[in-house]
């Protein structure tokens, strides 16, 4: 069966929201229930959110492989799509990967600043000095605002006894 343009991609994200499902209902299931007597268990919305994902799931799987695909925004039916930029994407996730890998260690503000840098560098922003500048002074001002304003204590890392 010869999917029509675009019909790849579409199947791969109903996939992920299928797998979402699988992964809520699992983690659902092997959640324990507290000791109260409870009309209505905890249980009941995760699964029902699961299995609500799965069935729509299911359902746009089978509108895909007939060529019902959704037509992107700003192009006409049966336009040509153009292809992934890969490039674009892999920065976004390497910038998005390294706020994980350095929130705990170098602190908000440097795992941000380079999450937001890194960001504004595969949206293909040619004034480097000036994003990396605003990016830090506007990161700064949210984490003061949060520790300090809010209590919301974040990550403070190589700047913590500041």
């Amino acid at each position: 069966m010869k999917l029509p343009q675009g019909g790849k991609s579409e199947l791969t994200f109903v996939g992920s929201l299928f797998l979402l499902g699988l992964i809520v209902a699992w983690d659902t299931w092997r959640s324990e229930l507290p000791m109260l007597n409870l009309t209505v268990s905890p249980k009941l919305f995760p699964y029902a959110i699961a299995a609500v994902l799965m069935v729509l799931s299911a359902i746009l799987f089978v509108l895909v492989l007939r060529g019902d695909i959704a037509t992107p925004e700003g192009a006409e039916p049966g336009e040509k799509i153009e292809k992934t930029d890969f490039k674009t994407f892999g920065i976004v996730l390497a910038s998005l990967l390294s706020f994980l890998l350095l929130i705990e260690r170098a602190g908000f503000i440097i795992a941000a600043s380079i999450t937001f840098f890194g960001v504004t560098v595969a949206f293909d922003n040619k004034k480097h000095g000036r994003a990396a500048v605003f990016g830090t002074l506007f990161i700064t001002v949210i984490y003061f605002s949060f520790t300090r304003f809010l209590n919301v204590q974040l990550p403070a890392g190589i700047f913590k006894g500041f």
